[in-house]
């Protein structure tokens, strides 16, 4: 039992010699090979400003990337018309909402919309 729990830590370790020593001596069991150094995800935190409706359409473009998480300043849209705010914020919502992600108000002229591996914890942290 201890030498084939010795096989599989050899197996899963980061030295490429003890996998190959380990393959030469082990002709019953299949070698795992370690995923490829691919292209990583980088997470990006983007500051956008909503000046206008046309301005929804690149913080879309960028939630839909789905590694965006969107600080949307939106006081500029809301003090000049505030029914193409609310059309802006219904997009922005449904678009997080088939990604499963979260848009949460900040204050009144801010909106974070986030994907669906960033949870925004809305709430007080005030002490007790």
């Amino acid at each position: 039992m201890k030498m084939r729990i010795k096989r599989i830590k050899e197996r899963f370790s980061n030295s490429p010699k003890e996998n190959e020593a380990s393959e030469r001596n082990d002709e019953g069991y299949i070698e795992l090979t370690e995923k490829p150094a691919g292209k990583q995800a980088n997470i990006y935190v983007r500051y956008c400003i909503l000046d206008e409706f046309s301005d929804v359409k690149p913080i879309l473009d960028f939630m839909r990337e789905g590694y965006s998480i969107c600080i949307v300043k939106i006081k500029l849209l809301k003090d000049k018309d505030i029914n193409e705010l609310k059309r802006a914020i219904t997009k922005i919502k449904r678009v997080c909402d088939v990604m499963g992600g979260n848009v949460v108000g900040m204050d009144e002229d801010y909106l974070i919309a986030s994907p669906n591996f960033v949870k925004v914890f809305k709430g007080s942290l005030a002490k007790t």
